[in-house]
C-alpha cells in the first residue's frame, strides 16, 4: 500500500511579511545629519600627568579648540570660558539647568564635558604612579564646522595640533600619531544610544547619575574603569559669550 504524504501546511510569518514589505523593500536612507551633529569625542594620551595636572588645563583646551575652528587670531581667552566642576564626594557632574543648556544650543555655543581616566596599572604609561589620560565630549561644535570635507579635515587636523601642547610630551609640536584622537559620536552601532539633540542633551549628560548601565560616550567618560576605587569628577565647560 502506498502512503500519500500530506504536504505540510505553510504558516505565514506576519512579522517577516511586514518587515519585507515595510522595511526591507525600502531603499536605504542616507543620513541627513551633519558630521559631528551628535557630538565630537576627543581622547588625549597624556604623558606623566596626574588628575590635578590635567584638569587645570580644561578651560585652556576649550579655548584651543575654539581657536582651531575660528582662527588663531580670534578674540577668545580662558576668561570667556565658564567651568562647572563636579565633586569627589557629592555630585560628580555639575551641569547648567536644562533650560540653560537649550539656550546655549540655540546660541550655537559648544558645550564640553571633560573627564579623566587612569591608565592600566600594567601600562608603561602608568609608570606605577597612577598617571592619567583625558577624554572630552563636545556638543554643538558642528555649528561652526564647514561641510566641505577638505576644509573640515584641515580644522580636525588643527584641533589635534592645538591640543598636542597639553600632552606633557617633549617636542609636542611634532605631531605623534594617535596621541590626540577625534571621533564622530552617534554613528554606526551607537546611532541609537548616542542620538543626541538639544532637547535630549541634559538627560544624556546626566547619564552617569540616571542611566549608569547605558552604553554611551558619557558613561564611558565617567567610568574610570582601570581604577574603579577612584572615580574622578567631571567638568562641564562652555563659553560665556556667543562665538
Amino acid at each position: 500500500m502506498t502512503l500519500l504524504l500530506k504536504k505540510p501546511e505553510e504558516h505565514t510569518n506576519y512579522i517577516k511579511s511586514w518587515y519585507d514589505a515595510s522595511i526591507k523593500s525600502q531603499p536605504a536612507k542616507t543620513s541627513t545629519l551633519k558630521k559631528y551633529e551628535r557630538g565630537m569625542f576627543i581622547s588625549i594620551s597624556n604623558n606623566n600627568s596626574l588628575y590635578e595636572d590635567i584638569q587645570e588645563n580644561f578651560r585652556r583646551q576649550y579655548v584651543s579648540i575654539v581657536k582651531a575652528v575660528k582662527g588663531k587670531d580670534y578674540d577668545f581667552s580662558k576668561w570667556n570660558v565658564r567651568r562647572l566642576k563636579g565633586d569627589f564626594k557629592g555630585d560628580r557632574i555639575a551641569l547648567p539647568s536644562k533650560e540653560e543648556l537649550i539656550k546655549l544650543c540655540a546660541l550655537e555655543i559648544p558645550i564640553m564635558l571633560a573627564g579623566v581616566h587612569n591608565y592600566k596599572i600594567d601600562d608603561i604609561r602608568s609608570r606605577g604612579r597612577e598617571y592619567c589620560h583625558s577624554h572630552f565630549y563636545l556638543y554643538n561644535i558642528h555649528q561652526h564646522l564647514p561641510t566641505n570635507p577638505v576644509k573640515l579635515a584641515r580644522i580636525e587636523n588643527q584641533i589635534e595640533n592645538n591640543l598636542l601642547r597639553f600632552t606633557n610630551i617633549k617636542n609636542a609640536r611634532m605631531k605623534i600619531q594617535g596621541i590626540v584622537r577625534i571621533k564622530e559620536v552617534g554613528i554606526g552601532s551607537y546611532q541609537f544610544t548616542d542620538a543626541v539633540t538639544p532637547l535630549k542633551l541634559y538627560d544624556y549628560l546626566k547619564s552617569p547619575d540616571t542611566h549608569t548601565q547605558e552604553k554611551n560616550i558619557i558613561n564611558y567618560i565617567a567610568s574610570n574603569r582601570h581604577n574603579p576605587r577612584l572615580q574622578y569628577p567631571l567638568s562641564t565647560i562652555y563659553s560665556n559669550k556667543r562665538l
